[in-house]
């Protein structure tokens, strides 16, 4: 059997109240714009190497 006090009920909040606001922090961190520069790549080739040759 549970028994709720008002110390058990003030822990409890407190403890939903620190986990809304670590939520609402950790998800508006998530929405960061980085920005690029867009140049014209008309009549060019790019190549993409990915790095992973090993050498002896």
């Amino acid at each position: 059997m549970i028994i709720l006090d008002k110390k058990r009920i003030g822990i409890i909040a407190g403890i939903l109240l620190v986990a809304v606001f670590a939520f609402t922090f950790q998800t508006a961190n998530l929405n960061k714009t980085v920005q690029t520069v867009s140049l014209p790549v008309s009549n060019k080739v790019i190549v993409v190497d990915a790095g992973h040759r090993k050498t002896r």
